[in-house]
């Protein structure tokens, strides 16, 4: 049975099981014809014929008439000795041939006596009694059946159509001609075959009957074997051809496929600009936490900057409390002297404005006084060091 893929349907069936009557002599091409509908036979049922050579007898009696005839004649009797010489050897060789039965390749041959079973046996040619017949004629080839199946119920409840080609052998020829014939082992072996198929379908989801065809068939074969056992028949191989679910279902599966795709890759779009916004909000965040830190950082050091300057502030403000308190004890201890050395800090000024004609003298209150004293304060410093280099030139005695 073929299948036609684009559509899924099942072609007509061209293995199914079925049995002719035909001669023993002619099983060996019935094996390999196909009968009236297409269909190659598996069992021969062969036709009840007679055994013995019946050119060899027709021969010796040819022989035997024609000596007879012609010594009677010619007259002369001695001729049809050899003549009947002749006329017995075909006739045992005519009966010699009643005995000799010859199976054909690839078949075994099921014996009866007078209708009851004898035995099994194999291709060749054996010698037999003429009261021992070959009833049967079974192939010992591999078997092609094909098992349509369809709308099987998944697990989801979706109508598959499946197709599976199942291979057996005729290992127990007896059992298969006596316990079913070829066409009710068809019905039979087409239903064990299809049940074993909708269970195996129904234990699956529709979106695994795809797969099916690659599955392994090992337990399915194990199955078919164990229901086809007791007709004599080993199952060899199966093999799932095409496994699909309806045409409709398909294009609403591809359809809700289309649209999980355009989904997903929405999602992954809106994933991509959303990773994007937070990979700048995060650089934004870097940035700010960067300035933040930064900003911290100079906030610190400018900290640490004022406390260095309150440090050396207090420190200078420290020395020079000191300093004015040792110019404060020196003034109670030495008044003189630091009357003396106001006066010539004023003399030093008064000598730099002298010694400047360019320079402008902001006067006090005092006026003409405080330039008079300005003058005065000169002539006594003049006097002063006109004495000292009086003293320093006059040689010591």
């Amino acid at each position: 049975m073929a299948v036609d893929q684009s559509s899924g349907a099942f072609a007509p069936d061209s293995t199914q099981l079925t049995s002719v009557r035909v001669p023993l002599d002619q099983a060996a091409d019935a094996f390999v014809s196909p009968d009236a509908s297409g269909r190659t036979p598996i069992v021969m049922l062969t036709r009840r014929q007679n055994r013995i050579g019946n050119v060899s007898l027709l021969i010796g009696v040819v022989i035997l008439v024609g000596g007879i005839l012609w010594g009677i004649l010619a007259g002369n009797f001695l001729l049809i000795g050899p003549a009947i010489v002749l006329s017995l050897v075909f006739f045992v060789l005519a009966v010699f041939r009643s005995f000799l039965v010859r199976i054909p390749e690839g078949a075994n041959g099921l014996l009866q006596q007078r209708g009851k079973y004898l035995r099994t046996i194999e291709s060749g040619t054996l010698v037999l009694p003429p009261w021992i017949v070959v009833s049967h004629l079974v192939t010992r080839r591999i078997i092609p059946f094909d098992v349509p199946v369809q709308e099987a119920p998944t697990q989801d409840n979706v109508r598959a159509s499946v197709q599976a080609l199942v291979t057996f052998t005729i290992s127990d020829p007896y059992h298969f001609v006596y316990s079913v014939s070829a066409s009710d082992f068809d019905q039979v072996f087409q239903a064990a075959c299809q049940n074993t198929m909708r269970a195996m379908v129904r234990q699956i989801s529709s979106d695994e009957v795809n797969n099916l065809p690659r599955q392994d068939t090992s337990e399915l074969r194990e199955t078919l074997s164990n229901a086809s056992e007791p007709y004599g028949v080993k199952i060899v191989k199966v093999t799932i051809l095409y496994a699909r679910p309806p045409e409709d279902f398909v294009r609403s599966q591809e359809a809700r496929q289309l649209a999980i795709l355009q989904r997903a890759e929405q999602m992954e779009q809106q994933a991509l600009v959303q990773r994007k916004q937070t990979d700048a909000e995060t650089l934004a965040r870097q940035a700010v936490i960067a300035r933040v830190d930064r900003e911290h950082e100079e906030l610190q050091l400018q900290i640490q900057q004022a406390e260095a300057r309150r440090l050396v502030v207090e420190l200078e403000a420290e020395a020079e409390e000191l300093r004015l308190a040792k110019l404060q004890d020196r003034l109670h201890r030495y008044p003189q002297a630091a009357e003396w050395e106001w006066q010539g800090e004023q003399l030093q000024v008064a000598r730099g404005l002298a010694s400047n004609t360019r320079a402008v003298v902001q006067l006090g209150n005092g006026g003409a006084n405080d330039i008079a004293r300005a003058f005065l304060m000169r002539e006594v410093m003049q006097g002063k060091d006109a004495q000292v280099n009086t003293y320093t030139a006059t040689p010591t005695s």
